[in-house]
């Protein structure tokens, strides 16, 4: 019997999260790899932690119609175990309605929140005898579409202000679709067809991609880092748009690339395999523990082209010397990432509406290495923030 539930291990991933600023993809991999889950159940898990992510300004209005004490001031695990519950309610008709309410119920006691046990019943009774109808929205039509879609209001308001209502009502629904799962192949360590048959010998499903070589969509996998095709640095994560930058790039074999901005460092595991680990990739960013993944990464992949260095993309280095390519990625906003946008507030508005000094002073200093750069993040006219 493994340690934790599914649900167990999904609220205590969203409670980390929510606390603690954690990034909610490591969270998540680090508890379903100490859960002991089964595949089954850890794509649950990750499915019901990320959707909940993603809907909780929806699920959190229905909680307050419901609940004498808003959801900012219930305790952590009780607010996670509501959300969960009501976004099983809401979202995945292939749980019971008495499934969702009884296992939240039940996790209460589990998460030390026994007292709160028949508060939570009430509330998810409450809901269902009112057929799970989300409650009337009061306020401005800038509220309604916070609900409907889960975004905040500044957020919403400062898109309208950049594109036409059906652009922006179009970007928003998006925003809620599940993004795929793109891996590279590392193919200094095996061939693609090879590469499938694994992954699919340990249950995963894949379709390769019919634009990039390489390139493989994955589904039904939560955990990426308990599969044996990862620890044997078979394939790395990398979405398709990024892999797209990397081949724009075309770095070739015994050529020196500098890749700015680098973390988490998929544009350079996918350049230095594109060059069959020849020449040399130095990945910098300004972050140690983020120089310390990517350093970990090469490792896992065997790829001993790569060198991490502790470096602002702000300030020009002379000693790094003249680069064949290089490579920068600057930062973006991150609003599409659903922590992201939660955490983001209205003050951060005007950062928004055009690009930060640091991007331009890196774009700035990309430029100067007289060399090759590849932007996989330019900033438009129309929307530079993004």
């Amino acid at each position: 019997m493994p340690a934790v539930t599914a649900r167990q291990a999904a609220v205590s991933a969203l409670v980390k999260v929510n606390t603690q600023g954690a990034y909610s993809n490591l969270v998540l991999n680090e508890t379903l790899k100490k859960s002991g889950l089964s595949p089954a159940d850890s794509s649950f898990a990750g499915r019901l932690f990320y959707g909940t992510l993603e809907r909780r300004l929806t699920l959190d209005h229905v909680i307050n119609h419901y609940s004498k004490k808003p959801v900012s001031k219930l305790t952590p695990a009780v607010a996670e175990i509501l959300r969960t519950a009501v976004y099983q309610l809401l979202y995945l008709d292939s749980v019971p309605d008495s499934a969702a309410v009884n296992e939240a119920v039940g996790l209460t006691k589990k998460m030390k929140a026994a007292s709160a046990s028949g508060f939570v019943n009430a509330v998810l009774r409450n809901f269902l005898r009112d057929e799970k109808k989300i409650p009337q929205i009061k306020g401005n039509r800038l509220k309604k579409l916070e609900v409907r879609y889960s975004c905040p209001q500044w957020l919403i308001k400062t898109l309208l202000e950049q594109y036409d209502e059906p652009s922006t009502l179009a970007m928003l629904e998006h925003s809620l679709d599940r993004p795929p799962l793109y891996v590279r192949v590392n193919t200094t360590k095996i061939s693609v067809e090879d590469c499938i048959a694994h992954l699919e010998a340990e249950g995963v499903q894949v379709q390769k991609d019919p634009d990039l070589q390489g390139c493989l969509l994955l589904s039904g996998t939560a955990s990426i880092e308990k599969l044996t095709a990862f620890s044997e640095g078979l394939f790395h994560v990398q979405d398709k748009s990024s892999q797209l930058c990397a081949a724009a790039l075309d770095a070739k074999e015994g050529q020196r690339v500098l890749d700015t901005c680098s973390a988490p460092g998929s544009k350079s595991f996918t350049t230095a395999e594109k060059m069959g680990d020849s020449g040399e990739v130095i990945s910098c960013d300004i972050f140690e523990e983020k120089i310390k993944k990517i350093s970990e990464g090469a490792k896992r992949l065997g790829l001993n082209s790569i060198s991490a260095k502790l470096q602002d993309g702000t300030v020009f280095c002379p000693d790094l010397g003249e680069f064949d390519r290089v490579l920068c990625d600057a930062p973006c906003s991150g609003i599409w990432m659903p922590v992201s946008r939660y955490r983001l507030s209205a003050r951060k508005v005007p950062y928004l509406k055009k690009p930060s000094s640091s991007r331009l002073k890196i774009t700035d200093w990309a430029t100067n290495r007289r060399a090759f750069l590849s932007l996989s993040r330019y900033f438009s006219t129309r929307m530079p923030w993004v």
